[in-house]
């Protein structure tokens, strides 16, 4: 297996598991994220959320990966690092899966800027 499919089935595999979590339990997840407790329309919009990520991984599971569904986990993963950096900076979220979150987006959306970037000189 290539370093190429590997990024890209890791980040799917991320994003089917962290979409199929919301929507099973979105009120852990919410306190893992937010460290408070949701309740009424947090919920069910971190359940839109998970169905949300679950049709992105859906949509970038097949192989080989089409360029449309590498830009579409690219811009999830670069912009998720931003704003969950953001929550921390602002006090809003913390705590260890936060960051462990944060960190995660930013290093699928770097590998993936690199990839794209040597994906265009070829």
């Amino acid at each position: 297996m290539t370093p190429r499919r590997s990024l890209y089935r890791i980040a799917t595999a991320v994003e089917l598991i962290t979409g199929i979590t919301l929507l099973c339990l979105p009120a852990v997840m919410v306190r893992l994220l937010f460290q408070t407790d949701a309740t009424g329309a947090e919920l069910h919009l971190a359940q839109l959320y998970g169905l949300a990520l679950v049709g992105l991984g859906v949509s970038c599971a097949s192989e080989p990966y089409p360029r449309s569904a590498q830009r579409g986990l690219l811009i999830y993963n670069s912009f998720a690092a931003v704003l969950l950096f953001a929550l921390i900076a602002k006090a809003i979220s913390g705590g260890l899966v936060v960051w462990a979150a944060a960190c995660l987006h930013l290093m699928l959306g770097m590998l993936m800027i690199i990839d794209q970037l040597q994906a265009r000189s070829h």
